[in-house]
């Protein structure tokens, strides 16, 4: 769109500081921003496999539309594991991230936070 505005006087450097904006702002952001939040939040820890599981069985049920919902879909049971029952939520932790010491280290993160568990 840029290259064909005729009322550019320049349309190729609009393009390239456009071009490199972009890059910029896309550096930043999945490099740096995202590097911080995902070494920040442990709560939504899930094994790979655990996702992949998922991502098949919901693309078996749903389709396309399946495997794009699936993650979201898992990180709210997991979320909502928090307010279950310790001897449902520690199965639920230990399948999800695939961990036995998942229910301790949840005490641990609810402790800290100073929360009761």
């Amino acid at each position: 769109v840029i290259l064909f505005d005729g009322r550019l006087e320049r349309p190729l450097l609009n393009l390239m500081l456009a071009l490199a904006g972009q890059f910029c702002l896309k550096f930043i952001f999945s490099n740096i921003i995202e590097v911080k939040l995902v070494e920040r939040q442990n709560d939504f820890r899930m094994h790979p496999v655990t996702i992949l599981f998922f991502v098949a069985f919901f693309g078996g049920v749903w389709g396309p539309t399946g495997m794009l919902v699936s993650v979201p879909i898992v990180a709210t049971a997991k979320a909502a594991s928090e307010v279950m029952p310790p001897p449902y939520r520690d199965a639920i932790l230990v399948f999800l991230e695939g961990d036995k010491e998942a229910p301790a280290r949840f005490r641990r993160r609810k402790r800290s936070r100073g929360t009761s568990v």
